[in-house]
């Protein structure tokens, strides 16, 4: 009887933290309210991966070209694009009971769209398919390009990629560009209209 009481004691807590392990964590990026629903054509484009070899915006090697139709997919595409620094990698284990690997990250500077409220700086990215990430890539500033997924996942997919100085001033021109055309997102043209209320104030 007493070894039944503590298997269903034992049984109980496993429940317990199974449901919690589940749970996202306080501040864990997750999709804003009215985030579209996942469309399976952005599979390709937000891989949950990474490019290890920097992209050449001027190169015209075919290589180069899929990358640079990519990188532009990638921004025309986004929900969120910013910059993170990569504080630890994690080569494959089993996450979730999945394999994967994963990288801490701390977010930095957002370049486009808008970081939801409340959302903490340190942030764990799953990364899945490829080879196996390189611990080099530890203390390096990679560029985050990220579209919500409510519901999968970590509510998001996502693709990583070395910030080079050319590919950022590519970003923020084309990113201003859109400003100018009126091509925002509603909340960060809400966010911008707050920011130049204060500047005036």
């Amino acid at each position: 009887m007493r070894t039944g009481r503590r298997w269903l004691a034992a049984f109980s807590l496993a429940l317990t933290l199974t449901a919690c392990s589940g749970q996202r964590a306080r501040g864990d990026l997750a999709p804003p309210a009215g985030a579209a629903a996942w469309d399976a054509i952005y599979d390709n484009t937000f891989d949950d991966h990474y490019n290890e070899t920097p992209l050449q915006l001027s190169g015209r090697a075919p290589a180069d070209v899929v990358d640079q139709r990519r990188l532009a997919q990638r921004l025309g595409f986004a929900d969120l694009v910013l910059l993170v620094h990569v504080d630890q990698v994690w080569s494959r284990g089993m996450y979730g009971g999945t394999p994967s690997q994963r990288l801490d990250v701390t977010l930095g500077r957002v370049l486009l769209g808008v970081l939801p409220k409340g959302t903490r700086s340190d942030q764990v990215l799953t990364l899945r398919g490829g080879e196996d990430l390189p611990g080099g890539l530890t203390g390096q500033v990679m560029l985050l390009f990220l579209r919500w997924a409510p519901g999968e996942g970590q509510g998001y997919h996502h693709h990583v990629m070395p910030a080079e100085e050319a590919v950022i001033t590519w970003i923020e021109a084309m990113a201003r560009h859109a400003r100018a055309l009126g091509k925002l997102d509603p909340l960060e043209k809400s966010r911008a209209g707050k920011r130049g209320r204060r500047a005036r104030g």
